[in-house]
């Protein structure tokens, strides 16, 4: 029994020919047999575009073998031919602009929250609570209070931690990917 899994979306160079190793994952018991469908070219113009490749046809391409194949995951896989010059240019733009973007809503959010709830004076009482001293400043409930919103953020967006961890954000992203694609796709 050999299983499938179609991934959801490839970026590839135009005129590079399909394979699929390239639009899915393949488990397969015998190792030789594994290499040869990873090589198995899939039928997809190489213009440059978004092309929709769906599991029937994986699964044509893979007709003349003896084994079961049980598909898994989505049912299509979208191929972005892109051209290299273009991947990488924009790519870096737009994950700066991406960053200040939500660098720049994160600080507004917490600002305006701040402002909200008159933070100043919260921390002012619960400083005079834990102390009993009446301060202007109270550095010892603000720092801390600002570091954590910091690691706060940071988790969330997945700034710190191992590599590949998923966040809530990468959540929604893929959630705008599925969608989009869906309405974007040119089928071969």
């Amino acid at each position: 029994m050999i299983y499938l899994q179609l991934k959801n979306r490839v970026i590839m160079n135009p005129g590079e020919q399909l394979l699929i190793r390239h639009v899915a994952d393949v488990l397969c018991p015998d190792n030789s047999l594994s290499k040869q469908l990873l090589a198995t070219p899939v039928p997809c113009p190489p213009n440059p575009g978004i092309w929709k490749i769906s599991q029937i046809h994986v699964l044509q391409c893979l007709s003349d073998i003896d084994y079961d194949v049980v598909p898994m995951g989505s049912d299509a896989c979208y191929v972005h031919y892109v051209p290299e010059n273009k991947q990488n240019r924009t790519h870096r733009l737009r994950s700066v602009l991406a960053f200040l973007l939500l660098l720049t809503g994160s600080m507004l959010a917490i600002s305006w929250f701040h402002a909200d709830v008159n933070m100043s004076e919260a921390q002012n009482t619960l400083f005079r609570m834990v102390t009993g001293k009446e301060v202007e400043n109270p550095l010892l409930i603000t720092v801390p209070y600002a570091v954590g919103v910091f690691f706060g953020v940071s988790l969330f967006y997945a700034l710190l931690g191992k590599k590949g961890t998923i966040s809530p954000l990468d959540i929604k992203l893929h959630e705008y990917h599925t969608t989009s694609e869906k309405s974007a796709g040119k089928v071969p």
